[in-house]
């Protein structure tokens, strides 16, 4: 198959050779007319070939490389790379069938997110490109024993291949989770802190507890089980406050867990004093022009965060926005405890699992920031 050529700017090809998977539109010196979806060669100005993408008529990033070869995007090629990712994930979590299988550009395939939820496989994805292929893709997943269906979440609409339940109930880190694909965000759950949640534990036994973005309950129910006197759940989606009342219904702590659809800004407002408290909001900066504006958004939320722990309280407290990086998200933690007219320690500073494993050429893929944080 011929594949059209797009051309580069002279020296906009260094950083895509370093492995860098977003090739932007103001970099191309000429696009070809093409479709959203259509497959593309990149090549430098000197006819250099750079990679083999696909095509975005939308947004900032105008090809996604998937290849630094002219290799066929075809079904052997998607089932090898999502074969090599199944074996990292099944040596980072061995005799575990729950993880991020396909974490986008880290695993070859910029733009797709998927998530194994035992006999599913959710995934998430805004590129016309994959759901044209999702057949493909479909067949590449269900080749795995154990798999049966497969849901895609498409912008904006879903598509289902095999067997995919109406609720998925799963035994996860010692909770059992219900989770419902057709009403959740993104691939239903946000495996990227489970960890994290677990680490919160210690700080749990017989404290006051707010789960700032609550969601379906995870942070809420590890809390209440690891002997929290109490939990206040906030989120200001309804669906996901229900299905958090009814994951604390099914590990037996709906009795010290409270949820609440609001917003949290509004809850801390109250006055009401905690030991510890979960923040993780959603990503404020969507692009680079709104880091500065989303930055205050952080410093104003955590600092009402810190006034509202008792002294020697816990604050865990995150950031999913690729364009907030290490240093400006412990730059607003400093301001925001300046702020609260408190002193904070940092105790310990974490990231995404590594089943969300960081591509170095790529700096975007270390998205989230997770700050384990003492007040006094």
């Amino acid at each position: 198959m011929q594949v059209p050529l797009a051309t580069l700017k002279p020296k906009e090809e260094r950083r895509l050779l370093r492995g860098h998977h977003w090739a932007f539109r103001n970099e191309f010196s000429q696009i070809p007319e093409l479709n959203s979806g259509d497959l593309v060669d990149v090549v430098a100005a000197n006819r250099r070939f750079v990679g083999r993408g696909f095509y975005q008529s939308e947004g900032g990033i105008a090809v996604r490389l998937l290849s630094s070869h002219q290799e066929d995007i075809n079904q052997e090629f998607f089932e090898r790379r999502i074969r090599e990712a199944r074996q990292l994930r099944e040596t980072i979590f061995p005799g575990q069938s729950i993880y991020r299988w396909v974490f986008g550009e880290s695993d070859g395939l910029s733009g797709l997110a998927a998530d194994r939820y035992d006999t599913v496989v959710a995934v998430h994805t805004t590129c016309a490109f994959y759901e044209s292929r999702a057949e493909m893709l479909a067949q590449s997943f269900l080749n795995t024993p154990g798999v049966q269906g497969v849901f895609f979440q498409f912008r904006p609409g879903t598509q289902c291949v095999g067997t995919v339940p109406d609720e998925l109930i799963l035994s996860l880190d010692g909770l059992q989770i219900g989770v419902d694909l057709k009403l959740g965000q993104k691939t239903g759950m946000f495996l990227d802190q489970r960890l994290n949640s677990l680490a919160m534990r210690p700080f749990a036994k017989n404290a006051r507890v707010l789960d700032g973005h609550s969601y379906i309950g995870l942070w809420s129910c590890h809390a209440a089980q690891a002997g929290a006197v109490s939990v206040l759940g906030v989120d200001r989606s309804e669906k996901a406050i229900e299905q958090a009342r009814a994951n604390a219904e099914r590990n037996h702590v709906s009795a010290r867990c409270q949820f609440e659809c609001a917003d949290i800004e509004a809850v801390l407002a109250r006055g009401d004093s905690y030991n510890l408290i979960m923040l993780d909001p959603p990503a404020l900066a969507k692009s680079r022009i709104h880091l500065t504006k989303a930055l205050s958004r952080y410093q104003a939320l955590n600092t009402n965060a810190m006034k509202a722990l008792e002294p020697g309280g816990i604050l865990i407290t995150s950031s999913c926005s690729h364009f907030v990086d290490m240093s400006a998200f412990l730059e607003m933690l400093k301001r925001a405890a300046s702020g609260a007219g408190r002193q904070a320690q940092l105790l310990e500073f974490r990231g995404a699992p590594p089943d969300h494993p960081i591509l170095l050429s790529m700096p975007e893929t270390a998205y989230l920031k997770c700050a384990l944080l003492r007040i006094f």
